[in-house]
């Protein structure tokens, strides 16, 4: 279709996006690489408007560590985004470091680097031009298209600071603003500014019943070349049951196309089985798009291991939510053994 082909070339579509942004941590900041104490492994799959037949499918799946003798963390993540009949196809790789930095006895500082091969493909047999269908022969716009493939490098930053109670962290990606265009022009993707947080208000935990409760709110704000997204909302954590509802949008100082910038409302339900973690949400379209879109289904896995170190005490948890950090409200534990910046 055209406007596929109009999407890929002129680029000026958003990054694509998960509505459990915590559950996909990797692709929200490189700080939360190795935010654990030992390994996870994360799956993530989306289907975003399948009313619309083949809108959009993303998929994604990353792996990373923290290594306490050096206070790092490294991770690796690999996503592939498909869309459109002409399957316009975006592949990402990124390799991930961070550093944590205990400033305090409470606060905490984690700067992150990424490095990312990114690659874009469209399938030209499967285009049909407006000229074709109104003339006869073969379409002009076929002689603008200089290749079916587009591959470059791109870099990525971020810091996060955190105590057991509260977190906030800034990611800017796209630093190199690489250049995309089927037509060999020089279009060059737009930086991506994200900054998120969020707050543990409520945590219980009872040994003798090994029950754990918590309630927490998050955010996560997106600008990109004029486009603005806020996600924000609560969650609430009754061990092995997480439920949680989003708001996307942002009404009072943003309009799209002279509307209000509703987008949807995000329902999630997860479940935790000792280091396994299964999570279900579903967007809820309130945007101009309607019923017809669908709204959005997605799922996420999240398995932890080799985390003996979190038993030792020797890292405050990162205070993320449930699908970054199973364990984020046993930080209070930690307080009486910190460790210090240099050993």
């Amino acid at each position: 279709m055209v406007s596929v082909l109009a999407c890929g070339v002129s680029l000026k579509a958003q990054d694509l996006h998960f509505s459990q942004f915590y559950a996909a941590p990797l692709y929200l900041s490189p700080s939360l690489a190795g935010a654990t104490d030992g390994g996870r492994l994360v799956m993530n799959y989306r289907n975003q408007w399948p009313g619309i037949t083949k809108a959009f499918s993303t998929s994604a799946v990353s792996f990373d560590n923290f290594f306490n003798q050096f206070n790092s963390g490294v991770g690796i993540q690999i996503i592939q985004d498909r869309a459109g009949s002409a399957n316009l196809t975006f592949t990402h790789v990124a390799l991930q470091y961070s550093y944590n930095l205990q400033l305090n006895n409470q606060w905490h500082f984690v700067p992150g680097l990424q490095f990312a091969y990114g690659s874009r493909a469209l399938d030209f047999s499967k285009l049909v031009f407006g000229d074709e269908q109104i003339g006869s022969g073969a379409s002009g716009s076929w002689e603008r298209l200089s290749n079916e493939r587009m591959d470059f490098v791109d870099f990525a930053a971020s810091g996060l600071v955190y105590n057991p109670y509260l977190w906030v962290g800034l990611t800017i990606d796209h630093l190199t603003q690489p250049t995309e265009s089927f037509l060999g022009e020089e279009v060059r993707l737009n930086r991506k500014y994200v900054l998120f947080g969020g707050a543990n208000i409520w945590t219980q935990q009872r040994r003798r019943t090994n029950q754990e409760r918590a309630f927490a709110t998050s955010f996560r704000y997106q600008h990109q070349h004029g486009f603005n997204q806020l996600d924000a909302g609560v969650y609430w954590f009754n061990n092995p049951i997480e439920l949680g509802i989003w708001y996307r949008g942002l009404p009072v100082f943003s309009k799209v196309d002279n509307r209000i910038n509703h987008d949807a409302l995000i329902v999630l339900m997860s479940y935790k089985y000792g280091p396994f973690r299964v999570g279900y949400s579903y967007d809820i379209t309130i945007s101009g798009l309607g019923l017809q879109s669908a709204g959005a289904h997605e799922l996420s896995l999240i398995y932890e291991f080799n985390q003996q170190m979190r038993l030792g005490g020797r890292r405050p948890a990162v205070p993320c939510s449930e699908s970054a950090n199973p364990l984020f409200n046993e930080a209070q534990k930690y307080r009486r053994n910190n460790r210090r910046l240099f050993r």
